[in-house]
């Protein structure tokens, strides 16, 4: 069950939340609000030509700086919570709502102009999220706040007050005038070069031709949607929906090299330019804050909190998946010299990046006997969308209500209300864009999913567990590595790595973190952070779900109050500690993975 769950859970490519209303407890026990998407008050469109984008886009920057001007022009003296932190609350609530389909387009919509016009608003906002986030006048009226008013606050507004003050010192605020400008210039370029990294990627559009005998083992209905040349060939691109299916299936070495080697050659003149630039600018930036690096200065604010404790824990995992990883690859090994033999090719005694996901997907075929093609009948998207919505309904105590005629960037796009099932009351609304995969009803007859087809796929899930985490590990290890070094050769960096940790070699030519969107996108120094959410998300489901009841109701609204409705308003390690009544730990996160026996083997030794 847990494991369809994830299965579930996987079906959506991506939900952008919206808040209908972003609420912040007030001294004297009021809300401010910021109304945002589709009830008589939407102001979100996602149909605005470049002209408009650019016009929102001055209006946006004019009527938050005059917030901020009101905030900074008032008399020390006569600072108090309504002229400044309530202020800074109300147009922190308008800026997040409004700027969503000002930068967002540049990501989904199909017309370039629209794009590099969101791209370019993207620029312009970043600049004056700087501009911002260096006004001195207003740290200046904040610390007043604090030293006159901060025992007077609720407890939410003081922790708002608080890290206002943090985020001030963390921007160079209590330094010299000098250095404050330095730490300007810097930031401007990291957030044009990053803006830059992503739109590099998002316009790539590299193509490969094959003939159909090089595309050998893919699925009739995959091949047909491939667009095919005047002399019989096939454009294949380096999009999603084209490289993984092909990398999972084609039996052709070269095919798979040949798409291996282009999918990590994406834009790596570029963009390894613009990332071992952006390398030197933030170990510069956080040397100037004092700083020892790039990821010290980041993982001060998150739950890690520096460098070495993100070190201990991945080192941790490693010596916990590195036997299940050793003894998966030889595995791989062996199915790849048995896959040569049956096939007529040389077998060269080695695991290249290009054999990865085509052996790992015959694990799955042979050790497991999961049928892919044949589960997928089981999970046409509607049933996936209706199950998935009704589980979140009845553990998290909601009601959705689809929104009828919204306004969205996509046919296919919905909007949800989101309202208490007690009450009645909206509390938000999402959008739900949806990626066609499958869930669990046969597509054409409505029976349910055979029990034994059931229990493969679970027992499935342990399938390539070593080297999937390790995957994530090596990731982790050389984002950490790049930034908490003042300048590195990035190809080199993730081809140590690999080898070392993975025992896979990169491809040589090939650079993966030119393509590694995360390091540009708000994630440098923190992609650890993605096994660091999983090991605590497994203690959470292992110790309260299972343990009390998967659809517990009960455990779903103390969940919903406790961790998700108190958001930024309390450390994440004390929200942890409140649900689970003690320490997280990571002993469930290998428990879901198989890996019980292995630690505790491990720990006896």
């Amino acid at each position: 069950m847990f494991a369809l769950g994830i299965s579930v859970t996987r079906a959506l490519r991506r939900v952008v939340l919206s808040s209908s209303k972003l609420k912040m407890t007030l001294q004297n026990g009021s809300d401010t609000s910021a109304r945002s998407t589709a009830d008589q008050n939407n102001n979100l469109r996602w149909d605005l030509t470049p002209e408009e984008i650019r016009h929102q886009t001055q209006r946006l920057i004019q009527r938050i700086k005059q917030a901020y001007d009101s905030v900074g022009s008032v008399d020390i003296g006569k600072v108090c919570f309504e002229n400044t932190l309530q202020v800074i609350a109300d147009a922190k609530a308008d800026y997040a709502a409004s700027r969503h389909v000002l930068d967002f387009p540049q990501y989904v919509s199909p017309c370039k102009e629209v794009r590099l016009a969101s791209t370019e608003a993207d620029k312009r906002l970043s600049d004056f999220d700087v501009e911002v986030s260096m006004r001195v006048d207003v740290f200046q009226r904040l610390t007043a706040l604090q030293e006159k008013q901060s025992g007077d606050l609720l407890p939410e507004s003081e922790r708002f007050l608080r890290r206002l003050i943090k985020l001030g010192k963390r921007n160079g605020l209590h330094l010299s005038k000098d250095i404050q400008e330095e730490i300007k210039s810097i930031s401007k370029q990291i957030s044009e070069l990053s803006i830059d990294f992503n739109q590099n990627l998002n316009e790539e559009n590299t193509m490969l031709l094959f003939s159909q005998q090089e595309l050998v083992g893919l699925a009739e209905s995959y091949v047909n949607g491939l667009e095919e040349t005047e002399d019989g060939r096939y454009k294949v691109t380096l999009a999603y929906p084209h490289y993984f299916p092909l990398m999972k299936r084609c039996h052709v070495p070269e095919t798979r090299r040949k798409m291996e080697m282009a999918f990590h050659s994406r834009c790596k003149d570029v963009n390894t330019a613009i990332l071992e630039q952006l390398i030197e600018l933030r170990a510069r930036l956080a040397k100037l804050l004092g700083f020892s690096s790039h990821a010290n200065y980041v993982l001060e604010m998150t739950m890690a909190k520096n460098s070495e404790n993100v070190a201990q824990f991945l080192d941790e995992l490693y010596k916990r998946l590195r036997p299940v990883g050793e003894q998966e690859r030889h595995y791989l090994l062996s199915l790849k010299r048995a896959d040569c033999e049956r096939r007529g090719l040389e077998f060269d005694g080695q695991l290249h990046a290009w054999d990865m996901p085509y052996y790992m997907n015959q694990v799955e075929q042979v050790k497991f006997a999961v049928d892919k093609d044949k589960l997928l009948e089981y999970f046409p998207l509607e049933v996936v969308t209706e199950g998935l919505l009704n589980i979140y309904q009845d553990l998290l105590g909601l009601r959705f209500q689809q929104m009828e005629d919204a306004h969205v960037w996509h046919d296919s796009v919905k909007l949800y209300s989101v309202l208490d099932s007690v009450t009645g009351e909206e509390i938000g609304q999402f959008y739900l864009d949806l990626h066609p995969r499958r869930m669990s009803r046969h597509y054409k007859d409505g029976s349910p999913i055979p029990d034994d087809l059931l229990d493969k796929l679970i027992a499935s899930r342990v399938a390539n567990t070593g080297l999937m985490n390790l995957r994530q590990i090596v990731l982790s290890k050389a984002d950490q590595t790049l930034h908490t070094k003042d300048r590195a050769d990035t190809a080199a960096e993730f081809a140590k790595h690999s080898k070392d940790i993975l025992g896979i070699p990169a491809t040589p030519g090939t650079n993966m973190t030119a393509s590694f969107s995360h390091l540009a996108g708000g994630y440098d120094g923190q992609y650890y952070s993605y096994l660091w959410s999983e090991v605590y998300s497994m203690d959470i489901f292992f110790s309260r779900f299972k343990k009390e009841g998967i659809l517990n109701p009960k455990v779903g609204r103390e969940y919903r109050r406790v961790l998700l409705e108190a958001g930024g308003s309390v450390d994440g390690v004390d929200m942890l500690k409140t649900f689970l009544g003690r320490e997280p730990c990571q002993d469930a996160f290998f428990q879901c993975k198989g890996l019980t026996q292995t630690f505790t083997e491990q720990n006896s030794q």
